[in-house]
């Protein structure tokens, strides 16, 4: 298929922060609930002031376009596909965040000095040696999966006491890569390090796949669209080994963030090739493996051959790169909508949804922690649930109370803490508490997530706190005081570079007064 008869893309679009949806066929349900957007929410509202500059993507004509939602369309021609801002909008109070990032690593010169770890993905126990699920199914016309015979890495994870981190996400990174050469990347992803290093920052978590796609080469996922412009299109340079080798020059931990059941984008699907397991699920338009939600596709964790890909992806990265830990967000269960999984759930045992998602979520964690440990012993795995505890059990169906207390799942907490202390239904210090509760005994780190977006901006699902963000100037100072009071206390991670270094015109007076507070927290 030529350049011209692709879908175009309008990058700056593709800035918009995005959550809803996978891989999928076409012929499944979708589901329009209000709840089920296709968006990321942060507290509810919506997050505006994302820069894009021009010259940091290609020419129109060569650019498979978007629209600033991210439902694309397919015949309308862009003239100016550059956006000065990017508004996202939300529609339910779930506190649910996604801007993560990648990384890259000096992945030659390795394997000679490996050894071969042979890992069984399939069923994993914790340490209350209770057994999560193991849903299978006999799938035509679809490759098998293949073999973990992926070496085992002896880079040694370098890895701070404190974490004084920042999150980094794809598209904070689009503007310094698509279209980029390699020096080009080094340079612009180097600068953001050094931002970071100016500010007292140790640690990056930064987006290498955040839509089953890869920014780096992988033998699973193809190669990321924000690379180029167009999915599965090589760069011609590894975008995840620069970013690594640049941070480790700087000192800097760099943590590779995935997003481990969101996949493709509606119109990217079908010009990712055939090769991929995950499109060879979209080709069978079973709507099992792979589901629909409004114009995303989403992965569906229910099967034992989808965790099992989701881990082998893990153990290729950590394999293959010196990364210093894999990380997670909150990205699990798209929908509470009962059909998205209904075939997997009438065929299994359970007579319970909600223990049926929240086991197949556990299985997925286990499998990507085991695949870390594998391959690197070293290399850390964590997720960043969302803040509320309930709202990740009975919206997400993300299982942290047991992630926290029990071994086998994680090695550190990072939940998203996007609260003001004056918030009606979640006060950031009662948030930290009870955080610092689940983790008591465990010797896990909690590294809370602090909202640096919201500086200078009403906090609309904040009650009676709705206007702290504007009218405390020191509110960030005063969370990380208290994180540090935390006994399980590992640091911190500001969301997110943008917000801190680029911010809108609107607020940057007040996030300067902000970083001027609690810099010297993180450089001392």
């Amino acid at each position: 298929m030529s350049v011209k008869t692709r879908i175009r893309l309008v990058c700056a679009a593709v800035s918009v922060i995005i959550t809803a949806s996978g891989c999928g066929s076409v012929t499944v349900q979708q589901y329009s609930t209000p709840t089920d957007t296709g968006l990321n929410y942060y507290n509810g509202e919506s997050i505006s002031g994302v820069p894009i500059s021009s010259d940091a993507i290609k020419p129109a004509e060569s650019i498979p376009a978007e629209t600033g939602t991210h439902t694309s369309s397919t015949s309308t021609v862009v003239d100016n596909p550059v956006s000065s801002s990017i508004t996202e909008s939300a529609t339910t109070q779930t506190e649910v965040s996604s801007v993560f990032t990648e990384t890259s690593s000096p992945a030659t010169e390795q394997t000679a000095s490996h050894t071969t770890a042979m890992v069984q993905t399939s069923v994993f126990t914790t340490s209350s040696n209770t057994a999560l699920t193991t849903t299978t199914k006999e799938s035509s016309n679809t490759s098998p999966l293949p073999s973990d015979n992926l070496p085992v890495n002896n880079y040694s994870a370098l890895n701070y006491s404190e974490v004084k981190g920042v999150w980094i996400s794809y598209f904070e990174l689009y503007p310094i890569l698509t279209g980029k050469s390699k020096s080009q990347f080094a340079s612009g992803i180097g600068a953001y390090y050094d931002n970071c290093l100016s500010l007292g920052i140790n640690t990056v978590f930064v987006h290498v796949r955040p839509y089953g796609d890869a920014m780096y080469k992988s033998d699973y996922f193809p190669w990321s669209k924000y690379c180029t412009g167009y999915i599965g299109e090589n760069p011609g340079f590894d975008p995840l080994e620069v970013m690594i080798s640049e941070a480790h020059a700087r000192g800097i931990s760099f943590h590779a963030w995935i997003n481990p059941l969101r996949c493709y984008q509606q119109d990217d699907a079908p010009y990712v090739s055939d090769s991929y397991l995950t499109k060879q699920w979209y080709n069978n338009n079973d709507g099992d493996y792979i589901v629909k939600v409004n114009s995303y596709w989403w992965l569906n964790p229910a099967y034992t051959e989808v965790t099992d890909l989701i881990a082998l992806g893990v153990a290729e990265i950590v394999s293959k790169y010196d990364v210093d830990g894999i990380h997670i967000d909150d990205y699990f269960y798209p929908t509470t909508d009962s059909s998205f999984d209904s075939i997997a759930f009438n065929k299994s045992s359970y007579n319970d949804l909600s223990q049926f998602r929240l086991d197949n979520c556990s299985r997925m964690v286990a499998g990507m922690y085991n695949a870390v440990k594998a391959h690197n012993p070293t290399a850390l795995f964590g997720v960043s649930a969302q803040g509320n505890v309930n709202n990740n059990e009975t919206q997400l169906f993300a299982d942290v109370v047991r992630w926290s207390k029990e071994d086998g799942f994680v090695d550190y907490m990072a939940p998203q803490i996007y609260y003001g202390f004056e918030n009606s239904g979640q006060p950031f210090a009662e948030v930290v508490e009870q955080w610092d509760e689940m983790l008591k005994g465990t010797g896990r780190p909690l590294i809370p997530g602090l909202a640096v977006y919201k500086i200078g901006n009403e906090d609309t699902w904040a009650g009676s706190g709705s206007q702290e963000w504007i009218t405390d100037k020191e509110i960030i100072k005063r969370q990380i005081e208290k994180s540090r009071t935390a006994s399980n206390y590992g640091g911190v991670i500001l969301y997110s570079y943008q917000f801190i270094f680029e911010p809108d015109i609107s607020t940057k007076q007040a996030v300067n007064n902000e970083i001027a507070a609690f810099k010297p927290l993180l450089t001392q």
